[in-house]
């Protein structure tokens, strides 16, 4: 009885995260938004793997962080 619970459990935690997972989307702009339309911080929205590469106003590169990087990243 108690195995059964746990596994229950273990299944309900497991599905909730999946549904918490893709609830964050970016909008036409790029800006992030959970499932509410409130706006959330842009690394909730982004995969760890995935950067976003920017010219900035003296067409330098720059990361999602504000930080420098290689000018190929960069497409024009």
């Amino acid at each position: 009885m108690t195995k059964m619970i746990l596994v229950l459990a273990a299944c309900g935690l497991a599905l909730s995260g999946a549904a918490m997972a893709d609830a964050y989307k970016l909008d036409d702009k790029g800006k992030c938004h959970d499932d509410h339309g409130k706006f959330a911080k842009q690394e909730l929205c982004s995969a760890p793997s995935v950067h976003m590469y920017k010219l900035d106003a003296k067409k330098k590169c720059r990361d999602e962080k504000g930080k420098f990087a290689e000018a190929k990243f960069c497409h024009v």
